[in-house]
């Protein structure tokens, strides 16, 4: 129905609003919208913000409330999003995690090959940039104890704090 009713608006040039769910905060927005995406397995509709009064993209998943506004808007000339991974996702944390190798297959599956480097031990030593400490360290902890953050620092630091709340939490069962 998400899809159905964006498209409907992109062809008819209707206002679509919306709940939007970012990490940082929700808001309503309205937008123009004039492309319907699938990228990084996920459905984006790329339109005029008028709270930003910019392009943006907006991942269909994290909105809600999703109705046609009554309201038509006139066409602009609408550049095609960026969607270099750059640009999306800027690198703001290098990081290197030592892997038991039972997760090579899903190195490859989500990285590539080219992600890691086999050590001697059969370890797996992976490095990667990623735009976002807190996603970064959610993943990290998808593989328990088989994951070792050596870098950056602070997340690593981050990483043991939230170990240390974990052990506490379950503590005595």
């Amino acid at each position: 129905p998400k899809i159905e009713l964006i498209h409907d608006a992109v062809r008819g040039c209707n206002i679509i609003e919306f709940m939007y769910f970012s990490p940082k905060k929700e808001e309503l927005r309205q937008i123009e919208p004039y492309y319907l995406i699938f990228h990084w397995s996920s459905w984006y509709v790329w339109g005029w913000c008028r709270l930003r009064s910019d392009w943006r993209m907006f991942k269909l998943n994290r909105l809600s409330g999703l109705r046609c506004s009554g309201e038509k808007f006139e066409k602009r000339s609408a550049p095609l999003p960026d969607l270099s991974t750059d640009k999306i996702f800027p690198c703001r944390f290098q990081a290197k995690i030592l892997f038991a190798p039972e997760y090579k297959w899903r190195l490859i599956e989500e990285f590539g090959p080219d992600s890691f480097t086999e050590q001697s031990d059969g370890m797996l030593l992976f490095s990667f940039g990623f735009s976002d400490g807190e996603n970064l360290l959610s993943w990290i902890l998808t593989f328990g104890e088989k994951a070792e953050l050596l870098e950056p620092a602070e997340l690593r630091r981050q990483l043991g704090d939230i170990a240390g709340a974990l052990a506490r939490k379950y503590e005595g069962l």
